[in-house]
């Protein structure tokens, strides 16, 4: 099966009018001009360590015969979305860089946030400096 991710993936985002989560003090609060994917607690290393890989945001390798092939879920932001600790990692990217429909992957360097909740500092943490500087690492090793 070839693997035609990057340049074939839909980015599907959603947009809500109904709340989702709930606005308490460790909860992360979403903006209006950011889009968020999670990336839950069983998949997220997975899908971090295919971005660190690839460079890309990318589905994960599915048959073409799934009714989701090569799509990802976005969800917009705004003063109604809410997410609580244990939804695990979450990618956040601008507004304008990812649209409803839009084809192919979302690169690495588009996204402003990957937040994880801190059960030490009780909230979520965004360590998108911590993931750039590994990304450099990486390439930057395998470009030797």
């Amino acid at each position: 099966m070839e693997d035609d991710r990057i340049e074939n993936t839909r980015n599907r985002v959603f947009e809500n009018s109904l709340a989702i989560g709930k606005n308490i003090d460790n909860s992360l609060k979403t903006i209006s001009t950011s889009v968020y994917r999670v990336i839950g607690r069983k998949t997220g290393t997975g899908q971090i360590d295919d971005i660190m890989k690839c460079g890309y945001v990318r589905p994960k390798l599915t048959p073409v015969t799934d009714k989701h092939h090569n799509e990802l879920f976005w969800t917009k932001g705004g003063e109604k979305t809410f997410y609580m600790n244990g939804n695990g990692m979450i990618l956040e990217a601008p507004e304008y860089k990812v649209k409803n429909n839009q084809m192919g992957a979302i690169p690495f360097e588009d996204l402003i946030g990957i937040w994880v909740f801190s059960d030490k500092e009780c909230k979520y943490i965004n360590v998108i400096d911590y993931y750039r500087d590994l990304y450099e690492q990486v390439h930057m090793n395998h470009s030797l």
